[in-house]
């Protein structure tokens, strides 16, 4: 059986003529479930196309230690067996 894992997934996507930069963390099983989630997340907050995202297989990486993680929400649930959500800010 495997476990939820934590990636920190870096690219840019491409809104007109700019490329915007972003970085999401997420949990998934594996890179592939990753990725799909970041598509869907970055494709519906800024309705973006999934051939103007870019990301590389370098600016993905597997977070093993949970205090490295930024998102406060990712981080409860990398945590937290109790979980009682804090809003973010």
């Amino acid at each position: 059986m495997s476990s939820v894992k934590t990636f920190h997934i870096r690219g840019e996507f491409k809104k007109r003529k700019d490329k915007i930069p972003f970085g999401k963390y997420v949990r998934a099983l594996n890179v592939e479930d990753a990725l799909e989630v970041v598509y869907s997340i970055v494709g519906s907050k800024h309705r973006v196309k999934r051939n103007m995202i870019y990301i590389n297989a370098k600016d993905i990486k597997e977070i093993t230690n949970p205090e490295n993680i930024k998102d406060i929400i990712v981080k409860t649930f990398a945590t937290e067996d109790d979980l009682a959500l804090p809003k973010r800010k």
